[in-house]
């Protein structure tokens, strides 16, 4: 019996240790994307400022989408090139996918700025939070789905809108597993500092990757000829 000899590198620990480095470097670089929405904190979370800043997230995320993919399916070439990469090819496609779920989610947070505080109100605002919050985490959890689509295929952009919407319905699990993971995230900068975002957001698009790997194999074996 001949004993096949393992090449360096190639063990479970490496893998781990490679996707861990990767995912900080997916960290680095969306900070590095998204350096407008860091000065937000500063100049008291004015609303207007805070929508302006986060124009960019949408190709950052695709960008670093398209950089985990790659290191989950272990076609990487490194996910600083591929972040770079999925930066140029997709970066105008997805403004044009991301601005509208943008333009959502503020009219979502300033309805929930707006809603009275008083006693006299509470159990009516408190519903109304209730049902806002819910929606928004439709929408935001709609459009990772949408970036995270444009990331790995080439459909057009109002087949992206659709698609995101069918595939929430198509693979609950998936979708509520994106959810929870927004939801968790959201809550902990709720509590803590928004300055953990920069710490979390490479592990939070990561995880929606991996999450979501049952759905992009669906919508390859339904919808594309295997691009």
């Amino acid at each position: 019996m001949v004993a096949k000899k393992t090449e360096y590198g190639s063990g479970p620990l490496f893998r781990v240790a490679g996707t861990v480095a990767g995912v900080m470097m997916g960290s680095i670089l969306l900070v590095a994307a998204n350096a407008p929405l860091l000065l937000v904190p500063l100049l008291g979370f004015q609303p207007l400022l805070l929508i302006l800043a986060c124009i960019p997230v949408g190709p950052a995320v695709v960008a670093a989408m398209y950089a985990f993919n790659r290191l989950l399916a272990g076609q990487d070439t490194g996910v600083f090139r591929d972040f770079v990469r999925g930066y140029r090819r997709n970066a105008g496609q997805a403004l044009l996918v991301w601005l509208p779920y943008l333009a959502v989610l503020a009219v979502v947070g300033f309805n929930l700025l707006v809603l009275p505080a008083g006693d006299a109100a509470a159990p009516v605002a408190g519903g109304a939070r209730i049902g806002l919050v819910g929606l928004g985490l439709l929408v935001l959890t709609a459009a990772a789905t949408a970036l995270l689509l444009l990331s790995r295929f080439t459909f057009r952009v109002r087949d992206l809108y659709r698609l995101s919407l069918y595939s929430i319905g198509a693979r609950k699990r998936v979708s509520l597993g994106n959810a929870g993971i927004l939801f968790v995230a959201g809550f902990l900068l709720l509590i803590s500092t928004a300055y953990l975002l920069p710490v979390i957001a490479g592990a939070v698009v990561f995880l929606v990757c991996l999450n979501s790997r049952p759905l992009l194999a669906f919508i390859e074996g339904k919808f594309t000829a295997h691009q």
